[in-house]
């Protein structure tokens, strides 16, 4: 039963962190974005249906701290953590640098969808360069951090099977 509230736990402790101080920490004036990369990080762990289902909720928790454009990120965030469990393979999720350099893809690819689909949202409309820039500076941000903490997973996950 634990088990099963490790990983909403997870994502909500990442939405929780994100619209709090996180969005005080800027790099560059760029925030990194820990409900997107704890979904991936999620996602590689969990079966595809169950993925979906945590993309769906924690988008629905993105839509409504941001009060607009209702359902967006739902979307956006089912569709993310669907696209992860379809291309990433079983070597990816046995080595953390390809899983943290996974991150960057699938962050960029969010923060792109983000910008073509935000002029259909009302009060959205983000202009082309500054969602271009975001998306690659975000993504990075988002890889960089990734990698220490999948690193610790590892070293946790082969302690409690008794690898080392």
């Amino acid at each position: 039963m634990v088990k099963k509230l490790i990983a909403p736990g997870l994502l909500l402790a990442a939405f929780l962190l994100q619209y709090g101080p996180v969005q005080h920490l800027k790099v560059f004036s760029f925030t990194a974005n820990l409900c997107v990369l704890a979904l991936v990080g999620v996602s590689f762990f969990t079966p595809p249906a169950r993925a979906a289902v945590y993309g769906a909720a924690l988008g629905l928790l993105m839509d409504g701290a941001v009060g607009r454009g209702f359902g967006f990120k739902l979307l956006l965030c089912m569709y993310l953590a669907v696209a992860v469990k379809i291309f990433t393979s079983e070597k990816i999720n046995n080595s953390p640098a390809l899983m943290a350099m996974c991150v960057w893809p699938y962050t960029f690819v969010y923060y792109i969808a983000y910008g073509l689909f935000s002029g259909a949202v009302p009060g959205g409309a983000v202009p082309v360069g500054r969602w271009l820039l975001t998306a690659a500076v975000t993504s990075t941000v988002n890889m960089i951090v990734s990698l220490p903490l999948l690193w610790a997973a590892e070293r946790l996950m082969r302690r409690r099977v008794g690898g080392e």
